[in-house]
């Protein structure tokens, strides 16, 4: 089972925590009072503590992992980004260089990890958001699209599908 990572989670686990002492605290009220120790509170308190402590740690180590990533793809975006544009804004039917082809080819397989990475649980789900748009200003492109088409109908691109993209960007469809 994989969970979506997001970033603001990181909010919330003071207030559940608080939530939970509270659920246990009442709980532990209505126990009779010969189970209702100090041990058996300070127990309960501990423990659900240390679970809470867990769920941060691991949330600051999957902030960690989702930072190097993300830095990861923006670096190899921005290696792409002058050729895509460039590619993007060449005459219909001119998308005949085989450079311009591995270029797209490059950004292809970024898109995917992209997607990997996110369907895995790793990306915030509003930086894929945003991503998505991004990738739906270049699908929008007829020639870029065609392309994008045939190479997904090999099937080597870890599930990603330009369905997964917005339907319209900016009044151009982009399926």
């Amino acid at each position: 089972m994989s969970l979506s990572f997001q970033l603001s989670k990181k909010q919330s686990y003071p207030w559940r925590f608080v939530g939970v002492i509270f659920v246990v605290g009442i709980g532990f009220y209505y126990l009779p009072e010969t189970k209702q120790t100090p041990e058996l509170l300070l127990s309960l308190v501990g423990s659900i503590a240390a679970f809470f402590h867990f769920l941060y740690v691991q949330h600051n180590s999957n902030t960690e992992r989702f930072i190097k990533l993300f830095n990861e793809f923006n670096v190899r975006f921005d290696g792409l980004n002058d050729d895509l544009n460039r590619i993007r804004s060449l005459p219909a039917g001119t998308l005949t260089d085989p450079k311009d082809h591995q270029r797209l080819y490059d950004y292809f397989n970024l898109c995917a990890e992209e997607y990997l990475y996110f369907k895995s649980g790793y990306i915030d789900k509003e930086v894929w958001s945003y991503w998505c748009l991004g990738m739906s200003y270049f699908a929008a492109n007829e020639a870029i699209r065609v392309v994008w088409t045939r190479e997904l109908e090999q099937g080597s691109y870890y599930g990603f599908t330009l369905g997964l993209l917005p339907k319209k960007l900016n009044g151009i469809a982009t399926q």
